[in-house]
């Protein structure tokens, strides 16, 4: 009678290795960096003068929120950062957007413009008007200034103007020149949640790792 040698065990050596603590440390902290760059310049764009850019900045804005939270879920394996993630993203765009206007408002050009011509428009909510106006050189502003009503031709309007001509231009009566410390404390306190939330995920996700 012949005995059946047993098969040879299988190699039950250990699965793909946990990434270690520094290499997760790492990559929240890249994640982060990006989020921050690639956040200033979604959010500049959407307060810029241009409307291309204003709609690209916001699609890229939503699209990037988007991405920051599946990193921290990734990082952590618990629902509830979704949550965190998009909000505190947002809260960063948002602060961004703000403290480029602010800056504009402190230290942009301003000046005493004439109106060309003006225009109404009927929007949900009520009427939205622009008007085209001149600089005080005879220069025409190439962007339309949102204003109150319609103007009259040869009416004057008091406006603030980026010198780099990123930010669109605003009427001097709707900023305020002395809000920009205040922008730039919520700018780094956004930023710094915005770490702390990284990190934090990066932490759980090692240190506390969910059971499977």
């Amino acid at each position: 009678m012949s005995t059946r040698k047993p098969a040879a065990a299988r190699d039950s050596g250990p699965g793909k290795a946990a990434a270690s603590g520094r290499v997760v440390a790492l990559r929240a902290g890249w994640g982060w960096l990006a989020v921050v760059v690639l956040g200033a310049g979604a959010a500049v764009g959407f307060v810029s003068s241009s409307s291309v850019a204003a709609a690209a900045g916001l699609l890229f804005g939503v699209l990037l929120a988007a991405l920051a939270t599946s990193a921290v879920f990734m990082f952590s394996g618990r629902g509830w950062f979704l949550v965190g993630g998009f909000l505190l993203t947002g809260f960063y765009l948002v602060s961004v957007g703000v403290t480029a206007v602010g800056y504009v408002a402190a230290t942009g050009d301003r000046y005493r413009a004439i109106a060309v011509s003006s225009e109404c428009h009927r929007v949900k909510g009520g009427t939205a008007c622009t008007a085209r106006v001149d600089r005080p050189d005879g220069t025409l502003l190439v962007d339309d200034l949102s204003v109150k009503s319609r103007m009259k031709t040869g009416e004057k309007v008091d406006v603030v103007e980026d010198r780099a001509g990123i930010v669109a231009p605003h009427r001097a009566d709707v900023l305020d020149p002395d809000a920009l410390p205040v922008d730039l404390v919520l700018l780094a306190a956004s930023a710094a949640l915005l770490a702390g939330l990284f990190g934090w995920s990066a932490w759980l996700g090692v240190r506390r790792p969910l059971k499977r």
